[in-house]
């Protein structure tokens, strides 16, 4: 039985390879969420708590708890609403339906018609199935939007930046290769990540979208990474 993600992702018929016009607009999103269109910068939906800082965040909602009459309320409400965004986003790459009903509720009346929306590939080489890519093709299903999560694909093997692999912008553009470049010549294009932290795979990707003749590129990263907390 083919796991839910594991969907088979077939060749274009010669119909469906007539690709729909590129979106007039420079924008990748609906001009209601305008603070999102900054395509010299990274965007974000929320932050993302790495393991070693979870157990901490825990313990601050904790004490800011009225029984405890200690700390900022306000200050916890922040934490508690961050520490939802880590469980949604946890959820999403451990492969559960749900985070991708729910990002796609929240991503997909925020995104203008016609776009292209690419993926930063995981550290795995050409590996074909993940739960962000999942999502990112849910959302180009939509509004005559162009599915081009396969433009961008690793064809060498990296270290996960979580067990202490390196993450640069050189590293990513060396092993990371466009293909399919037509379906981003000329167009808006949203570039989705699932978590960053130095943004340099967003950055990099970014790049070589730009170098293969799309348009506006806007990185948006679901979750970043908290540091200093």
């Amino acid at each position: 039985m083919v796991a839910w993600w594991q969907q088979t992702f077939l060749p274009l018929s010669s119909e469906e390879s007539q690709l729909p016009g590129p979106n007039p607009a420079s924008r990748v999103f609906l001009p209601e969420w305008e603070q999102y269109n900054q395509p010299p910068k990274i965007v974000t939906l929320g932050h993302y708590y790495p393991k070693t800082k979870v157990a901490a965040a825990k313990s601050l909602v904790k004490e800011a708890s009225p029984q405890y009459g200690t700390g900022s309320g306000a200050d916890a409400r922040a934490v508690r609403g961050h520490l939802a965004w880590t469980r949604l986003l946890d959820a999403l790459n451990s492969e559960r339906k749900w985070p991708l009903k729910r990002l796609y509720e929240r991503l997909n009346p925020m995104l203008e018609p016609g776009i292209a929306i690419a993926v930063v590939p995981p550290h795995r080489a050409y590996q074909a199935f993940w739960p962000l890519r999942i999502l990112a093709q849910t959302l180009a299903a939509e509004g005559g939007r162009v599915d081009a999560t396969g433009c961008l694909v690793r064809r060498a093997t990296i270290r996960r930046i979580i067990y202490g692999g390196p993450s640069t912008r050189a590293l990513h553009q060396q092993t990371i290769q466009v293909e399919d470049s037509a379906l981003v010549q000329g167009r808006s294009v949203l570039l989705l990540d699932d978590i960053a932290k130095s943004g340099a795979s967003l950055v990099a990707c970014r790049e070589l979208l730009t170098g293969a003749g799309a348009g506006t590129v806007q990185a948006l990263a679901l979750g970043r990474v908290i540091i200093g907390e």
